[in-house]
């Protein structure tokens, strides 16, 4: 039980160090061998899909301060199971080339290791997301085009 109560509050650290931008609590989170994967089309997010070493915790924080004037998390669940943590968080994030707030339902599970993070996944609409990055719903196109493709 106090080993999960440790887990937890790494995570909850992890979590809050990132999105408020304190790259250095951040990485003290993470193993030396930090290892990240975005499950995401990574045509679309480069700068998501497999990510290794800490390092990519500050370009994460980097390219998302760059992109948007304002990142707020809010957990809305939170699982400790052993070693695995696993959360469901509602972003909110103020983009600062059109000042509009997208918003997304992330899964993220954490992995840790000597009480450190060591796996880090995530999981969100990325579809969902990119309709609010372009402003434009996009699913009657999107449809029309798979109900066409599997007639096929």
């Amino acid at each position: 039980k106090m080993v999960e109560d440790l887990y937890r509050q790494r995570v909850l650290n992890f979590l809050d160090a990132f999105y408020s931008g304190d790259i250095e609590a951040a990485q003290a989170c993470c193993d030396d061998n930090y290892d990240s994967i975005t499950y995401a089309p990574i045509e679309l997010f480069p700068h998501l899909g497999h990510k290794h070493g800490k390092d990519w915790v500050a370009e994460a924080i980097r390219t998302q301060q760059k992109r948007y004037s304002s990142r707020k998390h809010e957990i809305r669940f939170l699982s400790v199971d052993g070693a695995r943590v696993a959360t469901i968080q509602h972003l909110s994030l103020r983009k600062r080339n059109d000042d509009r707030v997208v918003q997304l339902e992330v899964a993220e599970f954490f992995t840790l290791r000597g009480g450190r993070i060591l796996q880090h996944r995530t999981f969100f609409d990325s579809f969902d997301f990119v309709q609010q990055l372009l402003g434009e719903d996009l699913t009657d196109a999107f449809a029309a085009g798979v109900r066409d493709a599997m007639r096929r």
